[in-house]
């Protein structure tokens, strides 16, 4: 007779708002979870994990796997939330691999799953609805969320879990310790399996204070402008991708840089998440170019933006659409509209 399984599906975010410190932390977060499954015997011998990410599309990562035959993922960002994707391809991997109980056996005990996410969906909301129905009618696993920072709608994860959680900010220090307590509350769901048919997947007791619970509508409803907003940009000289962060300040109540990262080269287009375009009036200030430190940018007429030396002059050539401009051809100013990538 084989094993009874704890299927552990981890859920997370690997949007472009995740670039940076937060990702590099969730990153070396999983490399610690783990390390840690890994030295408990009854993890071991029942714990099955499988990663799935999203952003703009959903990945299984790893497919559901026991824990010695798993390494780290290597995650990466992309723009885009595509949370309706995530939860409809988990209910494909719950499908396909969660065994099932029948007159001759019984099957794996009901997979906990943990979602780990900083913002909203940005897939069709009627999409999402129809994946979260999925998941829901009848609930194939114990779901719980962690919205993490400002820009989460809980009422979506509300919908769609048993218990949503609230992390304020992804500092490492936070994440680490959100991390180890994943850790333990799947440690506590394989010690507690003992034959019982349903088990849970929260330890409430381990939470470290950091994590707040949060109850369905304790959260107002935001309704004003994004708090933050992304443009990807190229380096004038070496071609390459990056993404600046602007976060609204309300001193201005215009978005202010915050910081600019390096991206791997993607295809993405904003158009493809319907984001709508915003007016360079909102926009106060630039950020230094990552690969060059240039400190101010210019938009060709395709619509790239691209880092410049406000001392250069030289000819730019744009880095998409290869058309050679002099400064002089950009004209004086005045407002226009910029593609925002998804976030």
């Amino acid at each position: 007779m084989s094993q009874r399984r704890l299927p552990v599906y981890f859920l997370l975010d690997c949007s472009e708002s995740m670039i940076g410190d937060s990702i590099a932390a969730v990153q070396k977060g999983v490399e610690l979870l783990l390390r840690q499954l890994r030295s408990d015997p009854n993890a071991l011998e029942l714990a099955y994990v499988s990663f799935i990410t999203f952003n703009s599309t959903a990945q299984q990562i790893i497919p559901l796997s026991e824990l010695t035959e798993v390494q780290p993922p290597k995650l990466q960002v992309r723009p885009g939330t595509a949370l309706g994707a995530a939860f409809k391809l988990l209910h494909e991997c719950i499908s396909r691999e969660v065994k099932k109980t029948t007159s001759e056996r019984k099957g794996d005990y009901r997979p906990i799953v943990f979602l780990l996410t900083d913002g909203q969906p940005t897939d069709n909301w009627q999409g999402v609805k129809t994946a979260i129905s999925r998941l829901a009618n009848p609930r194939i696993a114990m779901m719980y969320a962690i919205g993490c920072g400002d820009d989460v709608d809980f009422e979506v994860l509300h919908d769609a879990c048993d218990a949503v959680f609230k992390l304020d900010d992804m500092s490492p220090e936070k994440l680490q310790k959100l991390f180890i307590w994943l850790s333990a509350s799947v440690q506590s769901a394989s010690a507690a399996v003992g034959g019982s048919e349903t088990i849970g997947g929260i330890d409430l007791g381990k939470k470290p204070p950091e994590v707040e619970v949060v109850n369905r509508g304790s959260q107002p409803h935001y309704s004003g402008p994004p708090r933050q907003v992304f443009l990807k940009m190229y380096c004038s000289s070496k071609g390459r991708p990056y993404l600046v962060r602007y976060r609204m300040n309300p001193e201005y109540e215009r978005y202010t840089p915050v910081a600019a990262h390096p991206l791997e080269a993607t295809s993405e287009k904003s158009s493809e998440f319907q984001i709508p375009p915003i007016n360079s009036s909102m926009i106060l200030g630039m950020a230094s170019c990552p690969y060059c430190n240039n400190p101010s940018g210019v938009v060709c007429t395709c619509g790239c933006i691209m880092c410049m030396s406000p001392t250069s002059t030289e000819d730019m050539r744009c880095p998409q659409c290869r058309v050679k401009f002099t400064l002089d051809d950009c004209g004086s100013g005045g407002d226009f509209t910029v593609d925002q990538s998804a976030g």
